[in-house]
């Protein structure tokens, strides 16, 4: 069967029974949500707190493995839990897709043991299989099959910006695996029901699905991508349909324009849930279309309880429509996101000059950013220079270290970068330069293998009374720097850097956490807004990922691309009309919503 037949086949059968797949979706999805994850929480939490473990990180890691070796195989068990939970999850959409499929009346409660006899079943070599088949393969797919248990699975982005920017041929062996891997994941893509429905072994399904792929992996490419078009034509004609009428209210009748807005976003939202629906539907219904063996050990469900569960339905889309309305009000009323704080990421914007030195900081000066992120290094001489990188080689073409020359050495020393060129400054110019232009900074400890004990001690004597008096903020990687600033600098705000979102918010006396926002998400920042706590998001460049991460209500945003921030923040934060601020929604919403 063609691409576009199998299309308009699968399309036709889920709107006959949208009603049974869609509570498929939910049920799971519920099930996932409000118990799953926060048990697993629950769990990786106390497995710290016993282990008086304030945080995990890969730059304590290594210690962890001495010390405390049974905090990480507990942690790793979590893992294999997660792994465990996902392919459950997977198990008991296919079946519940199936039986629906198959006008099968079976209990919920009838699926979840079959799931978990099929992992019972499962041999130690199906391990890897699914290590790569969830860890790898389903993060990467936009539309279909996603799991809140899989969210953090995901390579950061100043990561593959460092690939592109520095090693390019590693980068286009990476853009070759990413490719490799979405072609494997076509010809195992009857991997899983063939092993759930027709209980193949792992070896025998790879092999028949491998088959049963062969020479249509395009077609269900092109499949996939009809699917993914479907979705973006019906939800974007949606979406511009709510914002007409929501125009002609701000137009037409200004009495009933903030009701309607109301009502537009809660129907925004609706339509983003059911479009997630039709997403996975589809793709399901997709792997599906290969499986002929009827499903074993089915039992018909006890039709007594149909009210019961017709009004626990009723119940909860009752409940959901009342968070949707609350949710929108409190949109509109401007309680969900205060205007963030804008930092300029090494005191550039957009490429207007060397990163870390006094002209670039005069420029950005000018766009009035609330702070300017900037690094501080020791030298050969125990003195403070304004530098990122740990070799001269990038900015200067010198094969030397920052601590390997004095400070006067370094002064001496032009680097360039976006056709700028500039000395390399102390920390005492730069901040000179900083008071002058009225900019307060955000001042990073770079650590580094010739950074001496002494280091936070010796800049808090020297430094720690101005950087109060002006508001400055300081912010590392490193925990033990970051907890003598707190300790040598009681009043100056300071931030633990985390470049990956692991488990939970560090326990640390640090009033701020500046984390990598690929892994940033709403859990993370309510945890720590529930301790009185800040959230910095870093390296963020793109408009689109600005906007959501608006909408997540961080307190900063560190970029590269200040006049691009300043831009979406004046879109977000100070439209006219309700239909703009429904439009920002629209735009803002994670794709993975839709």
């Amino acid at each position: 069967m063609k691409a576009f037949q199998l299309f308009k086949h699968q399309n036709t059968h889920f709107w006959h029974h949208w009603w049974q797949y869609g509570k498929v979706v939910l049920t799971i999805e519920l099930l996932i949500g409000l118990i799953c994850v926060p048990v697993l929480n629950l769990l990786a939490n106390t497995i710290l707190n016993l282990g008086r473990v304030k945080y995990v990180s890969y730059t304590n890691l290594g210690q962890l493995l001495k010390q405390q070796p049974w905090v990480i195989l507990a942690l790793l068990v979590i893992l294999g839990l997660i792994l465990a939970l996902v392919f459950t999850q997977f198990t008991l959409l296919l079946l519940g897709f199936y039986h629906v499929r198959h006008r099968q009346t079976v209990t919920f409660g009838t699926e979840m043991k079959m799931a978990v006899s099929q992992i019972r079943q499962l041999p130690i070599s199906a391990i890897g299989f699914f290590s790569l088949y969830f860890l790898i393969i389903l993060p990467f797919s936009q539309i279909g099959f996603t799991s809140q248990l899989l969210s953090k699975v995901k390579i950061p982005r100043f990561i593959l910006d460092w690939l592109i920017s520095e090693h390019p041929m590693l980068a286009g062996l990476v853009a070759i695996l990413y490719l490799l891997i979405l072609y494997l994941g076509l010809r195992w893509l009857f991997v899983l029901p063939l092993m759930i429905l027709e209980q193949q072994p792992i070896r025998q399904a790879m092999r028949l699905s491998w088959a049963k792929t062969a020479h249509r992996s395009w077609g269900y490419a092109r499949y996939i991508m009809t699917v993914g078009l479907a979705v973006l034509v019906v939800v974007g004609l949606s979406f511009g349909g709510l914002l007409a009428i929501q125009s002609g209210l701000d137009h037409y009748w200004h009495a009933g324009a903030l009701s309607g807005a109301i009502i537009n976003l809660s129907l925004t939202q609706v339509i983003s849930v059911l479009a997630s629906i039709y997403g996975t539907s589809m793709i399901a219904l997709l792997m599906l279309s290969e499986v002929e063996q009827q499903s074993p050990n089915f039992a018909i469900a006890n039709r007594g309880h149909y009210r019961l569960k017709q009004g626990l339905w009723v119940g909860f889309f009752v409940v959901t429509g009342f968070l949707f309305v609350g949710y929108s009000v409190l949109y509109f009323q401007g309680f969900l996101a205060q205007q963030p704080m804008t930092i300029s990421h090494r005191g550039v914007d957009n490429g207007n000059g060397v990163q870390n030195t006094i002209p670039a900081l005069q420029r950005t000066a000018r766009e009035k950013p609330d702070y300017v992120e900037m690094d501080v290094q020791e030298t050969k001489d125990h003195q403070f220079v304004v530098l990122h990188d740990e070799n001269l080689k990038h900015l200067a073409g010198i094969d030397q270290s920052p601590s390997d020359l004095t400070l006067a050495q370094l002064q001496k020393i032009t680097v360039h970068e976006n056709g700028y060129s500039a000395k390399i400054v102390s920390f005492d110019d730069y901040y000179r330069a900083a008071r002058q232009a009225h900019q307060k900074l955000l001042i990073e400890f770079k650590k580094t293998p010739a950074m001496t004990k002494g280091f936070v001690k010796r800049f808090a004597t020297q430094y720690g009374s101005t950087i109060r008096k002006n508001g400055d903020l300081v912010h590392s990687l490193d925990y033990t720097l970051i907890q003598q600033s707190r300790r040598d600098m009681p009043k100056v705000g300071a931030s633990y850097i985390l470049s990956f979102n692991l488990v939970g918010v560090p326990k640390t006396t640090a009033n701020y956490f500046t984390m990598e926002y690929t892994t940033l998400n709403d859990t993370f920042i309510d945890n720590v807004h529930a301790q009185h706590k800040k959230v910095l998001a870093w390296t963020v460049n793109d408009a689109d990922d600005m906007d959501q991460l608006m909408l997540k209500n961080v307190d900063g945003i560190i970029t590269d691309q200040l006049g691009t921030l300043n831009t979406e923040i004046k879109a977000n934060f100070k439209p006219n009309t309700y239909t703009m601020r429904l439009l920002n929604y629209m735009i803002d919403m994670p794709a993975s919503q839709i």
